[in-house]
């Protein structure tokens, strides 16, 4: 069910309509019949965003319960299991909706509250594929220590820039930015 699941969602990317079709490599650019496509009353840049954003999330949601599987009962998993948390963390790397264009432009998000919780679990999964062997090891080879890195620290300055008008944002910094502190180490 889940291998289905991943081909419909690839299947839906696959089938969008030219203009509004992405590259993984660079995670902002769309070209510019798409921006033309999107240049309504609100930013392109965040709607663009917001959509490939989306995607990643869905992925990020189908794939997860395996990152679970993989910390609490790593003696059961399987090839297929291995595959599925490695693509869930994957997943969760480079939210284009975080990076500067768009996070410099916080109230035109919608749902921001979404976005923040959503930014919390990633923090939270990120955190764990240093600290618990299993899902290093699902990952080590696999996702680059340098997007985990860059994921970690978007998601930071997400966080540092909302805090000020989102209590659930305040409350997240105070605990993720003391634990991914460049030189600090908090054990598991």
């Amino acid at each position: 069910m889940v291998a289905e699941l991943g081909r419909q969602l690839d299947s839906w990317r696959a089938l969008l309509p030219d203009a509004i079709q992405w590259r993984d490599d660079d995670m902002l650019c769309m070209d510019d019949e798409a921006m033309a496509l999107l240049r309504h009353e609100i930013n392109p840049n965040t709607l663009a965003a917001e959509l490939r954003t989306r995607f990643h999330y869905a992925r990020h949601i189908l794939y997860r319960p395996f990152v679970y599987k993989a910390l609490h009962f790593p003696e059961l998993l399987s090839a297929e299991d291995i595959d599925y948390a490695f693509l869930a963390v994957q997943a969760a790397c480079l939210w284009p909706l975080f990076f500067p264009q768009p996070k410099d432009r916080k109230r035109l998000v919608p749902h921001l509250f979404a976005w923040t919780n959503g930014s919390i679990g990633v923090l939270l999964i990120l955190r764990m594929s240093r600290v618990n062997e299993t899902l290093r090891g699902v990952c080590e080879g696999r996702v680059s220590e340098q997007e985990i890195d860059q994921t970690v620290g978007i998601l930071l300055d997400w966080l540092d820039g909302i805090r000020r008008f989102d209590a659930i944002a305040e409350w997240a910094w105070t605990v993720f930015e003391p634990m991914f502190r460049v030189g600090d180490e908090i054990d598991s």
